[in-house]
């Protein structure tokens, strides 16, 4: 009987071998462990960091390590004190811990995790780029909405702007929202209107949305449309992230920075499948000697 509730209780992934009776008995597999820690080392790279560095600096401001003031946008201060920090750390900062913040980083991990390993996002730097491209689109958008700081907290709105690229690359892939079946590129929309139901503020949602959009724009329609590409990974980039994504290839694990056809963006293609062989034996007709 203890043996019994061990083995039904362990939720490893290895084969269990039953050797109680005086034979031994068929191996069983046991469902795989879903840890925190087997998740957290699961997620892609980029995705892993960017979470753990929002909740870093969510931490060190909720313990009162970290002034909040010193990470929030502020144009003034990016010109005239030359604080470029600022362009970046205004992404990774959701406020102090609250139930919105758990949506956040919720929505933060799953799409990230799928958008890092689309195909598009093959080659190592890739996702990188256009997490870069995205916080200085949201910079300068929110320059222009709020002239002259700029909304000094944009991480609900990167979150927004990951969420509708990916729901422009896999548009017809199913969600369920509140009991409803909803296909990938109605999710943003269903997110906003959801959002002003509830009277929330939908204006971090759109400026993502705005920003996600340009680069969707700019990435896959111009060239489909006019035949340029305006939007290129830089070299050095490339060079940077494949120190990290080499060895990784196979895509839907915690390292590779594409899950898609290159085999997860660092590593060799892998190789064509052998041309069929035709059957070189004698055939026999059913029924016969």
């Amino acid at each position: 009987l203890a043996q019994a509730v061990l083995a039904g209780s362990n939720p490893c992934s290895s084969s269990v071998t039953d050797i109680s009776g005086p034979r031994l008995r068929s191996i069983r597999q046991v469902p795989m462990e879903n840890t925190p820690e087997q998740w957290y080392k699961n997620l892609p790279i980029l995705t892993r960091i960017g979470l753990t560095v929002i909740f870093g600096v969510t931490v060190l401001v909720q313990l009162e390590i970290l002034n909040p003031m010193l990470v929030y946008l502020n144009w003034p201060l990016v010109i005239n004190k030359l604080q470029v920090w600022r362009l970046f750390t205004s992404v990774v900062f959701f406020g102090k811990f609250s139930f919105q913040f758990l949506f956040q980083l919720y929505f933060f991990s799953s799409f990230s995790s799928k958008l890092e390993q689309n195909e598009i996002f093959a080659q190592p730097g890739d996702y990188l780029f256009f997490l870069l491209v995205q916080i200085l689109l949201l910079d300068v958008i929110s320059l222009v909405l709020s002239w002259p700081a700029g909304f000094p907290m944009l991480g609900p709105s990167l979150v927004f702007a990951i969420l509708y690229y990916w729901s422009r690359r896999e548009p017809y892939a199913s969600l369920n929202f509140f009991s409803f079946t909803i296909k990938g590129y109605q999710f943003p929309f269903a997110l906003v209107f959801f959002q002003l139901l509830i009277g929330g503020n939908i204006w971090m949602d759109l400026l993502g949305l705005a920003a996600g959009h340009i680069y969707y724009f700019l990435k896959e329609v111009v060239p489909a449309e006019y035949g340029h590409t305006l939007i290129k990974t830089p070299a050095f980039l490339v060079r940077f992230m494949s120190q990290y994504t080499v060895g990784n290839a196979g895509g839907g694990g915690g390292g590779g920075a594409g899950g898609g056809a290159a085999g997860g963006g660092g590593g060799r293609p892998a190789a064509p499948p052998p041309p069929p062989r035709n059957f070189g034996g004698a055939g026999h007709r059913l029924g016969g000697n």
